[in-house]
């Protein structure tokens, strides 16, 4: 039988990431974000019966006469199953799957999330993105987002591929060495999505002047490890209204955020979010100095990938409109050696140098 479909009560169907099944005596209804635990036996069935009923497209309408008639079950019964089933996206539009499309899988996660994937999937086509940066994190950001269709990348960076990038930096080979990693970057991402517009530009970045040489976007993301870009980047986001993240790795701990959107969530300066030299004590600034001028970080590529997944899909949340990013308002660091989590509140100081005089207006952070 046809589904019947009115635009007040579209056909749905049950997602394909909803399991169910049993444990410790109690039926549960998918896993994850959207689990319901069901402890009323008396529910089991019919919520079972209508979960198999939504295998196939059907409407609010068709479902409740399903529940009156085939399935026998009462008026509060009925009420009770609907609800279920209604609440944590077990049910999405009927048309959302299609498993022959690029980007199938990624549109279940944003049903998942309670967005509607086709607007999700629209956003991210018409974002342009800019990478400061095309190492360890960098480059493992941007073939996430262009895999998941973000429309164009800008990538910045004017390093060359070393051998010892290779250990983590996995979409170089031993045949890029010497050569610009921005480009190399570039050619490999166009080979995974001809969709995704991606531009290398082989600069440094030192200073604002820098910064507005090139083109305008949606967010930038900073993973290159210059003395200050930080800091600069802030500074000129603050004034283009331009949102920003910061991904990088300190030794053992994946580090991102915080996620800056200008006018909405605090900036890099409104609070102290790393170590630096003691006001007052020249001496104590100098040997400090001596010390971390020898330093090398340790980079890891389980840890730079930790640190680029997250990054990235902070990224995709707040372009693709879907979800709260974790480093909204939030700089997070995870230590791989014993996964415990940190962070650094990041919101907003009215007092801010950098950012309370922008003349940007105040919003509420979603």
């Amino acid at each position: 039988m046809r589904s019947v479909t009115t635009r007040d009560d579209p056909p749905r169907v049950l997602a394909p990431y909803v399991r169910v099944g049993f444990q410790d005596g109690t039926l549960f209804l998918g896993f994850g974000s959207i689990r319901r635990p069901v402890h009323d036996r008396e529910l089991w069935e019919p919520l079972l019966r209508l979960a198999d009923h939504f295998r196939a497209p059907r409407t609010r309408a068709e479902a409740r006469s399903f529940l009156d008639g085939p399935c026998g079950a009462d008026a509060h019964r009925a009420e009770a199953v609907m609800r279920l089933l209604d609440d944590g996206n077990h049910l999405i539009p009927a048309h959302t799957y299609d498993p022959a499309d690029r980007y199938s899988r990624h549109a279940l996660f944003y049903e998942l999330s309670g967005a509607d994937a086709v607007q999700v999937q629209l956003r991210l086509a018409r974002a342009r993105v800019t990478l400061l940066g095309c190492g360890g994190i960098g480059g493992l950001v941007a073939v996430t987002l262009a895999t998941a269709g973000i429309g164009e990348l800008v990538l910045v960076d004017a390093d060359h591929v070393e051998l010892s990038n290779l250990t983590r930096q996995f979409l170089f080979t031993e045949a890029d060495i010497g050569l610009p990693k921005a480009e190399v970057l570039a050619r490999e991402l166009r080979r995974r999505n001809r969709d995704c517009r991606a531009r290398a530009v082989v600069r440094r970045v030192g200073n604002r002047e820098d910064l507005k040489a090139l083109p305008a976007c949606d967010l930038v993301v900073v993973s290159a490890d210059s003395p200050g870009l930080t800091g600069t980047v802030n500074a000129h986001c603050a004034r283009s209204g331009t949102p920003w993240l910061n991904a990088c790795y300190v030794n053992e701990i994946a580090v991102w955020g915080p996620l800056v959107v200008p006018g909405v969530t605090g900036c890099w300066d409104c609070r102290s979010l790393t170590a630096g030299a003691p006001e007052g004590e020249p001496e104590l600034s100098g040997l400090m100095a001596g010390i971390n001028a020898r330093y090398q970080a340790p980079s890891n590529g389980p840890v730079n990938m930790l640190a680029s997944s997250l990054a990235a899909l902070d990224v995709l949340r707040h372009l693709g409109g879907f979800g709260v990013p974790a480093s909204l308002n939030r700089r997070v660091g995870v230590w791989s050696h014993d996964l415990s989590l940190d962070g650094q509140d990041t919101e907003r100081d009215p007092a801010c140098p950098t950012c309370s005089l922008t003349g940007l207006p105040v919003e509420r952070v979603r």
